[in-house]
C-alpha cells in the first residue's frame, strides 16, 4: 500500500511554513518517485530551496493533481508502479495542462533508455549528486521568478 502525501516533515521535524498554492511566490514541484528514501531525500532538497513539494509514488496520482495545481516542475523517475516517467514526459510535451511545465527525469535506467528519454526532457542519472539536483531547482526556481519559458537544461 503506498501513500501519497500532500505534506512533509523534514528530517529535522520541523514543518515549514510554506504559502497555500496558487497565493504568492513559492513555486510548486511535483515529485514522482516509488523508493521512499529518494522521494525523501528530493522533498527535503526542494523544500530547503524555497519549493512547496508534492511527492508522489504513481503516476496517476501526480497526473489527476495536475487538473487542480499547476507545477513549476516535475521530476519523475522513469520506473515506477502503473507507468514509465519517461513516457509521462513524452506525453506532457502535448498535454495542454502542463506543456510549459518543466519537467526532469531521475533514473537509473539504462543509458540507452536514458537516451531515448532525452529526446523529451533533460535526464539525471542514479545515482545523482545533491548538487546536480540543487542546480536544477535552483535553475527552475529562477525561470519561474522571471516568468520564462519551460526548459530547465542549462
Amino acid at each position: 500500500m503506498s501513500i501519497e502525501s500532500e505534506t512533509h516533515v523534514p528530517r529535522d521535524g520541523h514543518r515549514r511554513a510554506q504559502e497555500p498554492a496558487g497565493q504568492g511566490s513559492a513555486p510548486i514541484v511535483f515529485i514522482a518517485e516509488d523508493d521512499p528514501s529518494t522521494l525523501s531525500l528530493l522533498r527535503d532538497l526542494a523544500e530547503d530551496r524555497g519549493w512547496l513539494a508534492h511527492g508522489f509514488t504513481h503516476l496517476s496520482s501526480l497526473k489527476a493533481r495536475l487538473g487542480a495545481e499547476h507545477p513549476a516542475l516535475v521530476i519523475l523517475d522513469d520506473e515506477l508502479p502503473d507507468g514509465r516517467g519517461g513516457d509521462l514526459a513524452r506525453d506532457l510535451r502535448s498535454d495542454p495542462r502542463a506543456a510549459d511545465v518543466p519537467v526532469v527525469v531521475c533514473t537509473a535506467a539504462h543509458p540507452v533508455r536514458q537516451a531515448e528519454i532525452g529526446d523529451w526532457a533533460p535526464v539525471v542519472a542514479k545515482p545523482f549528486a545533491i548538487d546536480e539536483i540543487e542546480h536544477l531547482l535552483d535553475a527552475a526556481a529562477r525561470r519561474y521568478a522571471a516568468g520564462s519559458g519551460p526548459s530547465v537544461a542549462g
